[in-house]
């Protein structure tokens, strides 16, 4: 059950109105890593969500991001309201201007609108919390871009409080999926093939006019990880050698057999 309480979760103030920030703050209202998306992706998570503990959570949050979005929604009409009878500002953008009066609408800064194509919801609680910590990090980082591209003090205030939030939800998410016990490559029931989930595929390699030299660090050396040469320079070398791979077709659509 929902109830509207008549008072904004952090105070908006806005010293001089800036449509053209308004229009860039329509990200966080209707855009794709957006307050709405954000509520509505845990809040149906929670809906969906069989461990009563961390469907509170998710129902919390859900909850909270719609509080933002009234935030993010009081603060872009207040730097849009020059639209509604300035013409110089009007035109800064005729569709919120024109079709929407000057007020904030559910679409992004491109005037594109919002779908529901943004959500990220699977059903397995795990992978579902990966996603949730993705949109947290997306959206600090739209807000930290938001922050450097405003002088208003009040505005910069109001950003920084949702900005700093995110990371809040972050660790939340972060808490909920390490405390579920599961290893961090364990995803659904059906276990990986053994030896192929630790072979790295060198598909970018090459030196001089074929490219950069290769990269090596912890995500393709030590531990388990074994190198593999580029399936694509392997397919090379067989023609070079005027073989053909066991699995190619030949002509009639059939398998034909290793040369």
């Amino acid at each position: 059950m929902y109830h509207h309480i008549k008072k904004l979760m952090y105070t908006v103030q806005v010293g001089t109105p800036d449509p053209r920030f308004g229009n860039m703050l329509l990200e966080q209202f209707g855009g794709a890593n957006g307050e709405l998306a954000a509520a509505m992706q845990y809040s149906i998570q929670g809906l969906n969500c069989d461990d009563p503990e961390r469907k509170d959570m998710l129902m919390d949050i859900g909850t909270e991001e719609l509080s933002h979005l009234e935030i993010v929604g009081t603060l872009a009409r207040m730097h849009l309201k020059p639209m509604k009878n300035n013409r110089e500002s009007a035109e800064v953008d005729p569709l919120i201007a024109i079709a929407g009066g000057g007020g904030v609408a559910l679409h992004n800064s491109m005037g594109d609108a919002w779908t529901a194509d943004y959500l990220k919801i699977t059903g397995e609680l795990d992978v579902d919390l990966r996603s949730d910590i993705a949109a947290e990090a997306r959206a600090k980082i739209v807000y930290e871009r938001l922050i450097n591209f405003s002088d208003d003090p009040g505005t910069i205030d109001a950003l920084q409080f949702l900005m700093t939030r995110e990371i809040t939800h972050m660790k939340a998410f972060t808490a909920a999926l390490e405390s579920l016990g599961k290893d961090r490559f364990s995803i659904g029931s059906i276990p990986p093939t053994p030896e192929l989930v630790d072979q790295y595929f060198d598909d970018s390699t090459g030196t001089g006019d074929r490219g950069e030299p290769n990269a090596r660090g912890p995500w393709n050396a030590g531990g388990s990880w074994q190198l593999v040469e580029a399936p694509a320079f392997s397919a090379l070398k067989s023609e070079e050698k005027g073989t053909r791979h066991p699995t190619e077709e030949n002509g009639s659509g059939r398998k034909s057999a290793r040369q």
